[in-house]
């Protein structure tokens, strides 16, 4: 999925390109799902007649700063949203099918065309993207809520130590926490930590100096390395562990390394790679116990149990959206995509009220499971 450096590609795309164009022409599709908080009208309304000032990026959100008293477009790329501008070429995902060069292309959401001829459109076959208007959108939610960008505000090193200290959780999931390092997603937390030469599962509190300070080093030098490539994992170092890790092992032996296995496993619910001849994981303090229940100090096992007991029942009971992650909140995207088939493609919005067959399109959707996507050209 999109994460710091494909986002920032995409800042850079629309930048070198429609930065000081006005929009002679907007269009919206009718997706509601990708659209959020305005009609696909008002959308278009919004944006014709506006001069692109700039693009910005924080995080892995992206927004285009408009002349005047408009409001900025806000998007999130979600797990396979993209930037495309008629007659360039884009990095694309691993496994993604080969994009034509059809215009407009294929899963748009919004298509802009300027006043000189530059074609500029936001495209999203899976549909976990948004697009929404706002005012001032580094002052509001959700990118107020955000943590430092390692590009854009990467705290000085003494800083960043104090606040690992006052971290107790696994370092892979705290990276992965967007209101702890904006646009950090699964790849590039997997490479910083190998880089780093520290275990996804060493307690962030527990990271020794020269831990900190090599951590630090690498949450600057992964995602700016990426960047400086546009996101085109071929140019990435081969030292990197990113060009080895997609097999995962399943077919065939397990990869490696300079000769090292390296080895999968769940850490903070998302599939972790990493070279444990490399990666060691040390000693750690002991949490403290917490203190037993006054009935345990008495005897009374039975009354100890039951607190246990009604948790365990309370949560069986707790929804399963619980445990899906939201787009813009503290921890990462889901790593994983839904197997269903994207959508057919969707025609600009339109007065008047939907067929019938329409309505029966839309309300036969369904999620299905996920499958795992990456980044390459």
């Amino acid at each position: 999925m999109p994460e710091l450096p494909e986002v920032e590609a995409a800042r850079v795309l629309v930048h070198n390109y429609c930065t000081g164009k006005r929009i002679e022409q907007a269009t919206a599709a009718d997706d509601t799902k990708v659209i959020e908080g305005v009609t696909p009208e008002e959308l278009q309304n919004a944006l014709q007649g506006r001069t692109i000032v700039d693009a910005h990026r924080k995080g892995k959100h992206l927004w285009l700063e408009l002349d005047g008293d408009s409001p900025a477009v806000l998007f999130h790329l979600g797990m396979t949203g993209y930037m495309v501008v008629e007659g360039v070429p884009i990095v694309q995902y691993v496994n993604a099918k080969k994009r034509g060069e059809e215009w407009p292309p294929k899963y748009w959401k919004v298509v802009i065309e300027t006043d000189c001829g530059v074609k500029l459109a936001f495209c999203d076959p899976r549909r976990f993207g948004k697009i929404r208007l706002q005012a001032d959108p580094e002052n509001n939610e959700p990118i107020s809520k955000l943590g430092f960008d390692p590009i854009l505000s990467m705290p000085d090193l003494d800083t960043f130590s104090a606040m690992l200290r006052k971290q107790k959780r696994a370092v892979k999931p705290l990276l992965l926490d967007q209101s702890f390092s904006a646009g950090v997603g699964n790849w590039v937390a997997d490479e910083i930590l190998y880089q780093a030469r520290i275990h996804p599962e060493q307690k962030a509190a527990s990271l020794d100096e020269a831990q900190c300070s090599a951590l630090h080093h690498q949450m600057q030098a992964v995602p700016q390395t990426a960047v400086e490539a546009g996101a085109d994992s071929e140019k990435f170092p081969k030292t990197w562990l990113f060009h080895q890790k997609w097999g995962n092992g399943k077919k065939g032996p397990a990869p490696r390394l300079d000769g090292n296995k390296i080895e999968y496993k769940q850490v903070g619910g998302r599939t972790t790679a990493f070279v444990p001849a490399l990666q060691k994981l040390t000693a750690q303090a002991a949490e403290k116990p917490k203190p037993a229940k006054k009935a345990a100090e008495n005897g009374d096992t039975a009354g100890a149990a039951a607190p246990k007991q009604a948790r365990k029942r309370a949560a069986t009971k707790a929804p399963k959206a619980q445990a899906a992650a939201d787009e813009e909140e503290s921890e990462e995207e889901p790593e994983e995509e839904p197997e269903e088939e994207p959508e057919e493609d969707v025609k600009p919005k339109k007065k008047g009220k939907k067929s019938k067959a329409a309505n029966g399109r839309d309300e036969g959707k369904k999620a299905a499971p996920a499958k795992t996507r990456g980044r390459k050209s």
